[in-house]
């Protein structure tokens, strides 16, 4: 049998019961960036930091036919989505929409779009190849 003591306070200096919002902080660092569960250490911009990767896909540019011939090459053949989480601590300043970030020391991204919430930036990035 497990036995769990919630004391908040003394009768007489009741402390406030913890809300959801409460434990949140402590979720993102212990849960969501474990490197254990979800997070894995990368290098961003030279640094290594624990992020959080998804993937949403690689789409083909449409091309055009010109000359009997598919052209599509101002453009890239390709266009790589990637979606970056990451401690606004560990990170720093918010990235603007359009900066370059070299992940791994090796891939380029642009940052498409970038907004925070819980102290956690969300980077919507693309690689055009």
């Amino acid at each position: 049998m497990i036995t769990v003591e919630q004391v908040y306070g003394t009768p007489e200096r009741p402390d406030e019961l913890p809300v959801f919002k409460d434990y949140l902080p402590g979720d993102v660092e212990n849960v969501f960036f474990n490197l254990d569960e979800f997070a894995e250490m990368r290098f961003v911009d030279g640094k290594e930091m624990p992020i959080i990767t998804q993937k949403p896909g690689v789409n083909p540019y449409d091309a055009h036919w010109q000359a009997g011939a598919k052209q599509s090459f101002d453009e890239g053949l390709y266009r790589a989505d990637l979606i970056l989480y990451v401690k606004e601590k560990d990170y720093g300043p918010m990235p603007k929409s359009g900066k370059l970030i070299r992940l791994d020391k090796k891939r380029d991204y642009f940052v498409k779009e970038c907004s925070l919430k819980m102290g956690v930036y969300r980077m919507e990035l693309e690689r055009v190849r």
